[in-house]
């Protein structure tokens, strides 16, 4: 129970920052941060696929109400949830044991970790930008799109996920 006040105050935080700041922003056609998936990116490992899944569900729930989204935050948030545990494998070489209750997170390196959230952030804006425009018409923009996104995303997410990761191990 101890773990889940930080896993709780980051997640108000992030919806915060995300839906009343970030989504206001009108920086370019092509930058769009979305910080918003580090909730379900940094959902405990340990935690049963079936708690996993309602808890994205309901952060889904909760943006696309909130932005309008007519489900696409909730479509894109689901597969990342599910991709989780292979893409920690494919980027940092670490698998979660049944048997261990220490946080994973808390045992990665700092360029692990990072390696870690910006393959789920491009991940998360790939699917995002491709299901929102449903079209290859521009494919450099689309790209272009994707890219500068998902680094302002990670520059925007990586204090946060600093600081949660500190109070994690508390």
């Amino acid at each position: 129970m101890f773990r889940s006040v930080p896993y709780l105050a980051m997640t108000l935080m992030v919806l915060f920052l995300q839906i009343f700041i970030l989504d206001e922003l009108s920086i370019a056609l092509w930058l769009r941060p979305m910080i918003f998936p580090l909730i379900v990116v940094l959902l405990p490992m340990e935690w049963r696929t079936i708690w996993v899944m309602l808890s994205t569900l309901a952060i889904g729930l909760i943006m696309d109400l909130a932005l309008g989204g007519a489900g696409l935050y909730t479509a894109t948030l689901l597969p990342l949830a599910v991709m989780r545990g292979s893409v920690l494998y494919i980027t940092t070489r670490r698998s979660v044991e049944h048997g261990d209750q220490t946080s994973l997170f808390s045992r990665l390196t700092m360029r692990n970790m990072m390696i870690y959230v910006g393959a789920m952030l491009v991940l998360h804006h790939t699917m995002f930008f491709l299901l929102e425009r449903l079209s290859f018409a521009m494919p450099v923009m689309l790209v272009a799109t994707i890219l500068c996104s998902s680094l302002l995303s990670l520059l925007i997410a990586w204090p946060i996920v600093r600081l949660f990761s500190s109070k994690i191990v508390l």
